[in-house]
């Protein structure tokens, strides 16, 4: 059996990650923020409305190894980028989706707007 997570994740995920904060809500109430690290994305979205116009916006995503987690961060947990290098430092997200991609990994979705109560 072929370890992908030993081969291809990690060391793919020391090149490029960032250092971060889990504020984990919703996974493990009542525990307090921990550091972990993630590789971050971000790219723009163009969406054609019905009447032509040009609807502009963009994705912000997180890749996690799920091995780095002993509860990864999920839908409703914060995550603050800590990494002072990085360009979105300071900035303070919520997981609006968590999808696993089967090799050890999970790509989440972060959101700037508030979570609905």
């Amino acid at each position: 059996m072929i370890d992908f997570d030993a081969l291809v994740l990690k060391p793919a995920s020391v090149i490029f990650q960032i250092r971060i904060s889990v504020t984990p809500l919703v996974t493990q109430p009542g525990v307090p923020a921990y550091d972990a690290n993630g590789v971050y994305n971000k790219r723009d979205l163009d969406v054609e409305m019905q009447d032509g116009t040009i609807f502009s916006d963009h994705e912000v995503s997180l890749g996690i190894r799920l091995w780095d987690f002993v509860v990864p961060p999920d839908q409703g947990d914060l995550i603050t980028i800590i990494d002072t290098r990085h360009p979105a430092y300071g900035q303070q997200y919520w997981v609006g989706d968590s999808d696993e991609d089967g090799q050890g990994g999970a790509m989440l979705l972060l959101r700037k707007k508030e979570p609905p109560l």
